[in-house]
């Protein structure tokens, strides 16, 4: 701590001064006529920056730092950039300021222990409190989350995460595309939209609230992201509640300044049904290489912009082109059909194209009973396949249309699941005998757990007996 009195004869001002750590760290503090100066002395003559008081190996020095009119200390001039030792009761003199020591005194010697590593969120279950809810439209709620203590999350803008909760005393896990950015990486936030019969979502929406914790499931997971080689020209197309996995994206795009030629076109029902309406305007305000454009479905008398569907004229329109970009697109299964449809149409070159979607096939209704036991279902014996599950000890009859996932449910035989579409990887299961088929390639399948004999059994068709580990 160093005291100081100031006096100005010519202006009759007489303040005392007190220069302390402002900061642990601080050793160091500037003296001069600018407002931002630590020790601020309003005289003309004094310069905007005039001079430093240094703190060092347990000395203060004076250092002009090449004043217009000088210093002088005990009645020598200080040459600029030489410091100038204090002692108590030196006298400093800055143009017509003088500054008289009052005291000093040493400043706490701080030992600066290294701040622990903060961990970074990969692949393990993860527990997380929510710290902030968003109300986005009257039925869209963002749900932000952090980790304690402190994890940076680690993950590709567009991929998802599974969660799990207790609802009724009943554990279970859903699937949600991640609405924030890895730039971004001490929080994690998803975006949900209530909809109809939508068990987790509408609890989220009813129930849940700041405080309230989850479960994360693994690290995230999915291929849609436009990382790490992100094209020179994007087109991100959604609708509806599509639109977080392409926020996540924008985000980190605005964040690192990426050059890339980038179209967002949104579909909504309503203008307030735009979801992160003000953020994608303030970010197309200040991302002079994004051009954004949202449509409407419904007539509104106070919105002027685009109306309708999505149609091959509509995409024509906005990206003249469109053959030369990357297209992603996340919505309904029939929007996402409608865009595939309108592309295949003019050609697109589909390799350059991506999609995500979950929605896979619902659960099965409860079997009927007969005398307190399931009835099997009725099947022709041509097309019957026996399905057993080892560690159940129990058999499925079902058939070839019928994935693995709905014909153990059907039997009350349990295997961990979210998505039920493949994406995920949540339901995975081995297949010790028999074979199976996929309607496409299983994304959220390694080529070593094919190798192994693991299956997703939401996506997984039997094409004769099959031995299953559940």
């Amino acid at each position: 701590m160093l005291m100081l009195k100031s006096v100005n004869f010519e202006q009759r001002e007489f303040q005392i001064h007190q220069l302390e750590q402002a900061y642990p760290e601080q050793t160091e503090w500037v003296i001069g006529r600018h407002t931002t100066c630590d020790l601020v002395l309003a005289s003309p003559e004094i310069s905007r920056v005039h001079g430093r008081i240094v703190y060092l190996d347990s000395s203060y020095y004076f250092i002009d730092v090449g004043s217009a009119s000088g210093s002088v200390l005990n009645g020598e001039i200080v040459p600029p950039e030489e410091p100038r030792q204090l002692e108590l009761g030196d006298l400093l003199q800055l143009g017509e300021t003088f500054l008289h020591i009052e005291a000093l005194s040493p400043l706490t010697e701080l030992s600066i222990e290294p701040s622990p590593p903060i961990q970074v969120w990969q692949n393990e279950d993860l527990h997380c409190r929510c710290c902030r809810i968003i109300d986005e439209t009257p039925d869209t709620k963002t749900f932000c989350f952090v980790a304690e203590p402190a994890i940076q999350f680690c993950y590709l803008p567009g991929q998802f995460v599974n969660i799990e909760i207790e609802i009724d005393n009943q554990t279970i896990i859903r699937p949600y595309s991640i609405s924030s950015s890895p730039t971004r990486p001490y929080h994690l936030s998803i975006t949900v939209k209530r909809v109809p019969s939508g068990l987790v979502s509408n609890w989220l929406h009813d129930h849940f609230k700041m405080g309230d914790r989850i479960k994360l499931l693994g690290g995230a997971m999915g291929k849609f992201t436009c990382v790490p080689t992100v094209p020179s020209k994007l087109l991100l197309i959604s609708a509806g509640s599509g639109i977080t996995p392409m926020m996540s994206m924008l985000r980190w795009l605005q964040d690192t300044l990426t050059e890339c030629d980038i179209v967002f076109l949104h579909s909504a029902a309503t203008p307030e049904d735009i979801i992160f309406r003000r953020e994608l305007e303030l970010i197309a305000a200040q991302m002079p290489n994004l051009q954004l454009a949202i449509t409407v479905t419904r007539s509104h008398q106070s919105w002027m912009g685009l109306t309708g569907r999505m149609t091959r004229s509509m995409l024509s329109y906005i990206v003249p082109d469109l053959l030369d970009r990357f297209v992603y697109v996340c919505g309904s299964e029939p929007f996402m059909k409608s865009i595939r449809t309108v592309l295949e149409s003019i050609e697109f070159p589909m390799r350059h194209y991506q999609e995500e979607s979950f929605g896979g096939q619902a659960a099965p209704e409860q079997k009927a009973t007969q005398n307190g036991k399931a009835t099997v279902p009725s099947l022709p014996m041509d097309k019957a396949l026996v399905l057993y599950f080892t560690e159940s000890d129990r058999q499925a009859l079902t058939d070839s249309s019928t994935p693995i996932l709905v014909a153990a449910e059907q039997e009350g035989v349990q295997i961990r699941h979210a998505c039920r579409a493949g994406a995920c990887g949540m339901c995975k299961v081995k297949v010790r005998k028999g074979k199976v088929r996929y309607q496409s390639a299983p994304s959220a399948l390694s080529i070593a757990d094919q190798e192994a004999g693991y299956v997703l059994s939401c996506v997984a068709h039997p094409t004769e007996l099959l031995e299953i580990e559940a």
